[in-house]
C-alpha cells in the first residue's frame, strides 16, 4: 500500500468560485511527456486567476516538483503496506509543510485504501493531525460505502475521491447514498473518462491508457461513436463534449443530493479554461436522460483487473 498526500489551496478545500477543481497528475506524469515548467506555471496561474480554488495532487504524481514553484508541493515518499501510523504519516506531512512554508494542509487524503483496517488507522492518525492544526479536512480515495461508514465512525471524513463520469457510474449505487447520509463531498477524478469524453481521438493514446479496456482495439471504435453523438447534443448548448459531460456531473450530483468537485486535468491551457465554463451550462432533464442512455452503451470496464483489484470493486 502507498500513502499519498493531496492538497486543496488556498485556505479552503471547497470548490471555489468556479465549482470546478483541477487535477495535476497529467502535467508531469502518466499522459505523455511532462509539461515544460513555464507552460505549467502559466496554466496553473491562469485557471487560479479565473476562479479555480481546488488543486489536487499526490506524492506519486511528481507534479509537486513543478507546483512547488507556484503554490503547492508534496513529497514523493512512498509507504509500505499498512504504514498509516501517526509517526510515519506525520513525518511525510511535516516534510511537505516545510517545503511549502505553510502551517497546515487544507485537505489531506489517504490514497487507495487497500484494507478496512488501514483506513481506520488513517482516520485515527488524521484525528491527531487535525487536533494539532496540521490539516483542516480529512479525505479518502477509492473507498466504498460499507468501508466509508465504518471508517467515518472512527473519525469524520470530509471528502472521498472517486472516479465519476458519464461513463463511470458504479459509485452511484452504494457510495453516493452514504456520502449523502454523512454529508461527505465527492471529489470526482477522471470526470472526462481519461479524456475519452474530451477529445476527438482518431486512435487510442500511446501512453498507459492504451491498456485500459475502453481504449482497447475491440472497444475504442464503439466508444468513439458514443462521443460523436454527444457532440451533436453539445452543439445544442454551444459547448463541447467535455463541457457537457462536466455539466451532466453537476446535474447528477444535485439530483442525487451530494456535493461534488470534479477535478479534470489538462496540459492545454485552452482546454483547462474551457472546462471552467462548464459551470455555466444547465442541462435539461430530457437531455440528461438522452446522455445517460448513450453513455450506457459504453464498451469496456473503467480499468483492467490490476486496477479494479485495488479499487472499490474489490472491497467487501
Amino acid at each position: 500500500m502507498k500513502l499519498f498526500s493531496k492538497f486543496a489551496l488556498p485556505s479552503t478545500a471547497g470548490n471555489g468560485k468556479s465549482g470546478l477543481g483541477f487535477g495535476s497528475m497529467g502535467i508531469t506524469s502518466f499522459y505523455g511527456d511532462p509539461m515544460p515548467e513555464d507552460k505549467a506555471m502559466e496554466l496553473l496561474q491562469t485557471i487560479y486567476d479565473k476562479g479555480c480554488r481546488h488543486f489536487d495532487t499526490a506524492e506519486v504524481y511528481t507534479a509537486e516538483e513543478l507546483t512547488m514553484n507556484w503554490s503547492l508541493d508534496a513529497s514523493s515518499k512512498k509507504f509500505p503496506d499498512g504504514a498509516y501510523d501517526y509517526e510515519t504519516v506525520k513525518a511525510s506531512l511535516t516534510g511537505s509543510l516545510d517545503r511549502l512554508q505553510l502551517e497546515y494542509v487544507d485537505l489531506y487524503y489517504a490514497h487507495r485504501v487497500m484494507t478496512l483496517e488501514g483506513g481506520m488507522d488513517f482516520a485515527r492518525t488524521a484525528k491527531r493531525l487535525k487536533e494539532e492544526g496540521l490539516i483542516k479536512e480529512v479525505g479518502l480515495s477509492e473507498v466504498g460505502g460499507k468501508w466509508l461508514k465504518q471508517i467515518n465512525n472512527i473519525y469524520p471524513i470530509d471528502a472521498v475521491q472517486q472516479e465519476w463520469s458519464l461513463l463511470t457510474r458504479n459509485l452511484e449505487d452504494e457510495l453516493v447514498p452514504v456520502c449523502k447520509e454523512l454529508d461527505i463531498t465527492i471529489v470526482a477524478y477522471s470526470p472526462l473518462a481519461r479524456n475519452l469524453l474530451a477529445t476527438k481521438l482518431e486512435e487510442a493514446p500511446k501512453d498507459w491508457r492504451a491498456k485500459l479496456p475502453r481504449y482497447s482495439k475491440e472497444n475504442f471504435g464503439a466508444n468513439r461513436k458514443i462521443v460523436e453523438k454527444l457532440e451533436e447534443l453539445a452543439a445544442k448548448y454551444n459547448g463541447t463534449t467535455a463541457q457537457l459531460s462536466l455539466a451532466w456531473l453537476f446535474h447528477k450530483a444535485n439530483e442525487l443530493g451530494v456535493a461534488v468537485v470534479p477535478i479534470p486535468g489538462s496540459t492545454k491551457l485552452s482546454h483547462a479554461i474551457s472546462n471552467l465554463d462548464s459551470t455555466k451550462i444547465e442541462i435539461s432533464d430530457e437531455d440528461t436522460a438522452t446522455l445517460e442512455g448513450l453513455a450506457a452503451q459504453v464498451a469496456g470496464a473503467r480499468g483492467g483487473e490490476d486496477y479494479t483489484g485495488i479499487a472499490i470493486e474489490a472491497q467487501d
